[in-house]
């Protein structure tokens, strides 16, 4: 086929002149704009594929840039041309089917491209009588082994192929990160979790479901269907057909309890990577955290409770840096999602003569500009990571604390060296994760004065506060109306509240002397430090959240 169209190109009059050839420059011109086209489609599908963007978009451009060379290197007349085009489309071209079968590999039959099926759609606009969803499925399910479970044709398995599709499509629906699925003699309870907060299924499953979803569930995963005490952990995973991508890992965990077998599932269908501006600082508190940033040496604690975002605030903190310019490294006991351009270093605690200090030893070695420390909360890994920073590295390690105040005093109380830590120490931050109120159906009230008065708020400045809907919307006949943004739980997602201390040199003195914590909060009043209380009642007020869910939230930890 490559001789029939170098025969066919060659036999074009492509020569007009010993100079300038008009013909091809238009063939070179058309060919580089097709590739750069076909580039940026490849960038923003990465988005959609979940793959590694950095090591893709170096392949696509190194065959993009190696087939040019290779054409404006061969001489332009005669069939030479010719050799240089075909050379240009067997490098170009075939870096980007190289991650068109990468990509195709990683998606559901009904979003790959460039295949049978691809071109199907195309011509029936897009209805495909094979696709799944047509079938009566409304969920993609991958087994452990990476084959797409389809409908089984045994009648039984069938029962409960079905019942799992719809226990899954209403966890999906509404956006759980994780269900407990507990055996009952009556039925089988169902507690979700959304957006951090566990709800209980009212009505549950009946036990002839349960035992199905529970059975099909454990073959899919490649556990003992027939082991129903001792606890079992494997992987499958999901997605709703009707967001087109890359299907998400699912965590499958049983165990034995009193009462029967339990199940539980975790949903990562979202491991996107934010950056600082999405996290939700109040605009005051991201200049000065950008301040703290653009520092070249130092250590900046950050802090939270458990389940209140921390990683994914300290990959944000990473990801501002120019991982090209800097060598990075995280140290991690779980990482969350990889994260392009940066060395993380995961301790599992398998090699018994290598503890957590150690091994941060070990990527220290490495000469790092700046290092992540996920749990810093041990005496030693506390010690080197403060050294490390006193000797001109930018550490940024994680600490479980309920404010700024109590992160400072546990880190103190750890490295025992006041000097040391006034010397590197730039700042502390502490976060809480709060839902967010849907804008759909959220209900705007006004405060009372006593309320307001209490919060320490102007009367005459506040106009209204928002919640959750009081009382669910109904239709004429008295039915609930669900909606359609947050399924009727008033919320939908989460944002940050963050507290952040800055060490100036006040604060550096006081830290030095050994001062108590209330004479430190003292002075970072003075220095119009806002508190976490204040920066929760910021997102109140301006109807991000809700007063509710804020003293929830802060009574964590």
């Amino acid at each position: 086929m490559i001789s029939d169209i170098a025969y066919t190109l060659a036999a074009i009059d492509l020569d007009p002149g010993p100079f300038v050839s008009p013909t091809r420059i238009g063939i070179v011109a058309v060919l580089l704009i097709v590739w750069a086209l076909g580039a940026q489609w490849i960038d923003r599908d990465m988005d959609k594929v979940k793959t590694n963007r950095e090591q893709w978009n170096l392949i696509v451009l190194a065959g993009g840039a190696v087939a040019t060379f290779v054409l404006f290197v061969v001489p332009v007349w005669g069939s030479f041309f010719v050799v240089g085009i075909l050379f240009w489309v067997l490098l170009a071209g075939g870096a980007m089917a190289a991650y068109i079968v990468h990509r195709n590999g990683r998606l559901v039959p009904s979003a790959r491209v460039l295949t049978l099926g691809h071109a199907k759609r195309i011509i029936t606009g897009g209805r495909d009588s094979k696709r799944p969803k047509d079938k009566g499925q409304r969920v993609q399910i991958v087994d452990h082994s990476g084959d797409f479970v389809e409908l089984p044709s045994d009648a039984d398995e069938a029962l409960a192929f079905q019942a799992l599709q719809d226990f899954l499509f209403d966890l999906l629906r509404r956006r759980t990160s994780e269900v407990d699925l507990v055996a009952g003699k009556e039925k089988y309870r169902q507690v979700f979790k959304v957006d951090g907060v566990a709800t209980e299924k009212s009505d549950g499953l009946t036990p002839d479901v349960g035992e199905r979803i529970f059975r099909f569930v454990k073959k899919i995963a490649g556990l003992n269907i027939e082991e129903i005490r001792k606890p079992q952990k494997g992987k499958i995973q999901v997605s709703l057909l009707s967001h087109e991508g890359s299907v998400g890992d699912t965590e499958v965990h049983t165990s034995g309890t009193t009462a029967g077998e339990r199940l539980r599932l975790k949903f990562h269908t979202d491991n996107r990577l934010y950056r600082i501006p999405e996290l939700g600082l109040a605009a005051p508190r991201a200049e000065l955290l950008k301040k703290i940033l653009e520092k070249q040496a130092g250590l900046f604690l950050m802090s939270a409770p458990p389940k209140h975002g921390l990683t994914t605030v300290q990959y944000a903190i990473l990801r501002s840096h120019d991982a090209y310019m800097n060598n990075i490294h995280a140290l991690e006991r779980r990482p969350l999602a990889e994260v392009d351009n940066i060395t993380q270093q995961r301790f599992d605690g398998a090699n018994t003569d290598v503890n957590y200090a150690r091994m941060l030893q070990t990527v220290l070695r490495r000469e790092p500009n700046m290092v992540m420390i996920g749990e810093c909360e041990d005496r030693e890994t506390a010690s080197i990571a403060l050294r490390a920073a006193a000797d001109g590295r930018k550490i940024y390690p994680g600490i479980n604390a309920k404010d700024c105040f109590d992160a400072l005093g546990k880190f103190l109380a750890l490295v025992g060296d006041n000097a040391l830590v006034a010397k590197a120490l730039l700042g502390v931050m502490n976060q809480r994760l709060v839902r967010t109120l849907c804008p759909e159906c959220r209900e705007a009230f006004e405060p009372d004065t006593a309320t307001l008065k209490k919060l320490n708020l102007p009367a005459d400045k506040i106009e209204r506060f928002y919640r959750a809907p009081a009382d669910p919307k109904t239709d004429r006949r008295g039915r609930p109306i669900e909606c359609m943004q947050c399924q009727g739980t008033g919320f939908v997602g989460r944002t940050g509240v963050y507290e952040l201390l800055v060490v100036d040199e006040p604060v550096s003195k006081l830290i030095a002397l050994g001062a108590p914590t209330n004479r430190i909060k003292s002075q970072c009043r003075k220095s119009r430090m806002y508190y976490l209380q204040e920066e929760a009642l910021l997102k109140v007020i301006d109807g991000t959240t809700s007063m509710d869910e804020i003293l929830r939230c802060l009574r964590t930890g």
